[in-house]
């Protein structure tokens, strides 16, 4: 739930408790259509359907930590370009390219394989992660790490975007390219271990659409390169940031009403 003044909203007032937000932060408040606006929305919807009784601080609080994040990650992004750039292993992408295509198409045929080729396009600072640890989502190398995730963890996260499960954080790749998630960035290219990938579900999901694929994030690859760099936005690298953060907020309400909470307790020595 969100107070602001003496009104209280709640689950089936959201779009009323973004309004009263607005109102509330006056000339503060982001204009209408922008990436801000859209965070701050989303945060208060999150703050509003909570069970917890947060104020405008609070929401004010993680909003502006989120602004924060996203001015970060532009500086980071282009120090990060830059080394991509200057560790662009063309040898090891030309293999994993040819490779690609000549793959099995069945699921029989992939496990039989021992390895896959695998591609996933994203931006700059994590293919610099991926890149530098060797693993599927950048993560520090867990080599206690032995088996894919579950069929059902696997689907949450190339359906619906869930990355975080019970047996630790998962990323998702392609047995083809989709090129979509490389704007901005590189596409990579990498060989894993078919033990280490769950596979999709038959054998006509491994060609056409996304051919997903998930792994442990820190979980090891055998090799990997940028096989290219996506095409350019346009967009500055907060702006496609703080999307990326508003899509984040709808899809994690859990992380977000513990940010809030962390927000309660520094503000005002609430714990919630």
């Amino acid at each position: 739930m969100l107070k602001i003044g003496d009104i209280t909203y709640d689950h089936q007032s959201p779009g009323d408790a973004k309004s009263a937000v607005y109102r509330a932060m006056g000339a503060a408040a982001p204009k209408d259509s922008t990436p801000q606006r859209a965070v701050l929305g989303a945060t208060a919807a999150v703050a509003a359907g909570g069970a917890a009784l947060f104020e405008l601080p609070d929401v004010q609080k993680v909003y502006d930590d989120f602004l924060v994040q996203a001015t970060q990650f532009a500086t980071t992004t282009a120090a990060d370009r830059t080394w991509c750039l200057q560790n662009w292993d063309r040898r090891t992408a030309g293999q994993l390219d040819t490779a690609q295509p000549r793959q099995a198409t069945t699921l029989d045929g992939l496990r039989a394989q021992g390895s896959v080729v695998i591609a996933r396009g994203t931006n700059p600072v994590q293919a610099r992660q991926i890149l530098t640890h060797r693993t599927f989502g950048g993560h520090q190398l867990d080599v206690t790490i032995t088996t894919a995730p579950t069929a059902d963890d696997a689907d949450a996260q190339t359906g619906r975007g869930i990355k975080d499960t019970v047996a630790g954080r998962i990323e998702e790749w392609s047995l083809g390219r989709q090129t979509g998630f490389s704007i901005d960035g590189f596409m990579l290219i990498a060989e894993a271990d078919v033990t280490l990938v769950t596979l999709p579900r038959s054998d006509g999901a491994t060609q056409g659409g996304e051919a997903g694929v998930c792994g442990f994030a820190a979980a090891g690859l055998r090799q990997v390169a940028i096989l290219s760099q996506g095409r350019a936005s346009g967009d500055p690298p907060e702006k496609r940031e703080l999307e990326r953060i508003t899509v984040a907020i709808g899809r994690d309400n859990p992380g977000v009403v513990t940010l809030l909470k962390a927000a309660a307790l520094l503000n005002r020595g609430v714990v919630l």
